[in-house]
């Protein structure tokens, strides 16, 4: 197990691992299988994202419309 430099932000990872922990960015020894939504949904205008990012994303947004929802609801009852 050597260790090598992310390609996307420098911290130092290991050959075998399949991402970085620190960015998320594909390893060395990242799989072809990772094709499909997995893979589109990563990328987003040229720039990796991790998953992690990616659910935080996705959870703030609900959230947001969630309340939104709510306030409208408030504002049309009162």
């Amino acid at each position: 197990m050597a260790l090598i430099p992310c390609a996307a932000c420098g911290h130092t990872i290991s050959t075998e691992a399949p991402s970085c922990p620190s960015c998320g960015h594909p390893g060395a020894n990242a799989k072809g299988g990772r094709d499909g939504m997995a893979r589109i949904a990563g990328t987003v205008a040229g720039s990796y994202v991790s998953a992690q990012m990616l659910a935080s994303i996705i959870v703030g947004s609900v959230a947001i419309v969630s309340f939104a929802a709510i306030m409208i609801a408030m504002i049309l009852k009162g």
